[in-house]
C-alpha cells in the first residue's frame, strides 16, 4: 500500500480534546478543478474545510489534521449522533457531481480509507456519504459514486 499525503493546511477547524472518531464522510467538491476547490477549503470567508481532498489524478492532500474538527458535515445526523463534524473525518473528491469518478481517484480513496480504518478502528458501516447524514440538504458523493467498489473492499456496508 503506497500512501503519500501532501499537507496543505486550512484555517477552518476547531481544536477539541480527545475527539472520538467514529465516522468517515465522503463528499464531492462540486467544483471544476482541484485548485478552485482547495482555495475554497482554505478560505476564511467560506468557513468550510475537510481533512483530505483527492484530485482526479489520485493525489491526496490533507487540509486539517485528523485530531482537529474540520467543517465539512454541517447540520447532520446519523442514527442518534448529531452534528457529525465532531466525530468524523471528511474526505472531498474533486468532482462536479455529475462526472464519473476516475479510477486513479477511487484507488487513492481506497488506500486512504484502508489506512484510516485501521488507524482509528472505523467500522465500515460508518463510512458514509454526505447525502446520508444530510439527506434533505446534500446529495454528494452522488449517484455516480462507486459504493460497490468500496463495499468489495470492506470499506462500506451500504448499497
Amino acid at each position: 500500500m503506497n500512501l503519500k499525503i501532501n499537507f496543505l493546511g486550512s484555517p477552518n477547524f476547531e481544536v477539541v480534546r480527545n475527539r472520538p472518531l467514529k465516522y468517515i464522510i465522503i463528499h464531492y467538491t462540486g467544483m471544476k478543478n482541484q485548485k478552485d476547490a482547495i482555495k475554497r477549503l482554505q478560505s476564511k470567508v467560506a468557513k468550510v474545510s475537510c481533512h483530505y481532498i483527492i484530485s482526479k489524478k489520485g493525489k491526496i492532500f490533507q487540509l486539517v489534521k485528523d485530531k482537529h474538527v474540520a467543517w465539512h458535515a454541517g447540520k447532520s445526523k446519523w442514527k442518534k449522533d448529531i452534528n457529525l463534524n465532531i466525530n468524523s473525518l471528511g474526505i472531498e473528491l474533486v468532482n462536479k457531481g455529475h462526472e464519473i469518478f476516475p479510477k486513479s481517484q477511487i484507488n487513492s480513496l481506497i488506500i486512504l480509507l484502508k489506512w484510516l480504518r485501521r488507524k482509528y478502528n472505523i467500522n465500515p458501516a460508518m463510512i458514509l456519504g454526505h447525502e446520508d447524514i444530510s439527506p434533505n440538504r446534500k446529495k454528494d458523493p452522488g449517484p455516480r459514486f462507486p459504493w460497490s467498489v468500496l463495499k468489495k473492499n470492506n470499506l462500506a456496508k451500504k448499497r
